[in-house]
């Protein structure tokens, strides 16, 4: 018997200069706008089940070369050149701020336009966050998808012929050592395991180190939350998190003991709350900000009436 392929959740897809930006929205579309970005081989449709339901107004693209979104230029393939892509969506859904949530190496372009813009950036919630260059791993699977001659082979008939095995093996290993949970095997396999997103996984890697090695110092008033599984076994948290310390003064980082790589999966109900918190700090420092200048102002004119005395 035939097992019909798991269709892809569709949303909206714009033309942002000359690629396909494929989004799904969620949330509440009056409130504050908080973008989702996926991780390496993923797509809109997995992160955005943890937020779903949320006051914010959720905003998912697939990222350049996975889902329903047209493959990254060549410039663009690596993280420092995402966020000049992430920069042209926002604009182009008139987003003059943003909240950004970011699973995984899907941090790297958030990170970068956080301190490129600081201005359209206004906090930041890395869930897993794969940021710091990492030492070369041997990816045997990955390396081979993409190896001349062989390379389009292995991605058209062993890979492109079961992405439903391959999916499962990717979703076990992330989530481990938690039981995977069930809304995850509702993930279209065939758009979140093929041919294109296996080359721009390859891409997006190899530009990795280079890109997140120019990275400058964030803005030290960034809200920066950190949400790390300490059971995690695809990256190290101490590895990304001393990273993360050495970028920005101040990050607020949660670590969950006997947790994998998929914390917002795992236990959403933290994830959802860090975002409420994040969005709360952002607004308490701009409070703080506002009261700041009021005082400056009234010492200021205090200060004029006394001279004039």
């Amino acid at each position: 018997m035939l097992v019909k392929p798991v269709q892809p959740t569709l949303g909206t897809t714009i033309h942002v200069q000359d690629q396909d930006v494929h989004i799904l929205d969620g949330g509440n579309s009056h409130g504050i706008p908080v973008v989702l970005l996926h991780g390496c081989g993923s797509l809109a449709q997995e992160i955005l089940l943890p937020f779903d339901n949320s006051d914010f107004r959720i905003i998912a693209p697939d990222r350049p070369g996975y889902g329903l979104s047209t493959p990254p230029a060549p410039a663009e393939r690596g993280p420092e050149g995402q966020s000049f892509w992430l920069e042209r969506l926002l604009a182009s859904l008139d987003l003059p701020e943003v909240r950004i949530v970011a699973h995984s190496i899907g941090s790297a372009a958030a990170l970068h336009l956080a301190a490129r813009r600081p201005d359209l950036v206004r906090g930041l919630l890395l869930i897993s966050p794969c940021c710091a260059p990492v030492p070369s791993k041997p990816l045997i699977v990955l390396r081979s998808a993409v190896a001349p001659v062989v390379g389009p082979l292995i991605r058209q008939h062993v890979i492109g012929r079961w992405p439903a095995f391959f999916l499962d093996r990717g979703l076990r290993s992330s989530s481990f050592p938690n039981p995977l949970p069930s809304h995850l095997s509702d993930l279209p396999a065939s758009h979140v395991v093929n041919p294109i997103t296996i080359r721009t996984m390859a891409d997006e890697l190899r530009a990795f180190n280079r890109d997140m090695e120019r990275l400058p110092d964030l803005p030290g008033d960034l809200p920066l939350h950190v949400l790390f599984g300490m059971a995690d076994r695809v990256i190290s948290p101490n590895w990304h998190i001393d990273w993360l310390c050495r970028k920005h003064p101040g990050p607020i980082v949660r670590l969950l003991e006997g947790i994998g790589h998929l914390p917002h999966h795992v236990v959403p109900g933290i994830a959802r709350r860090m975002l409420f918190d994040l969005v709360e700090a952002f607004e308490e420092t701009e409070l703080s900000r506002v009261r700041s200048i009021g005082s400056q102002a009234v010492a200021e004119r205090v200060h004029a009436d006394l001279q004039r005395r």
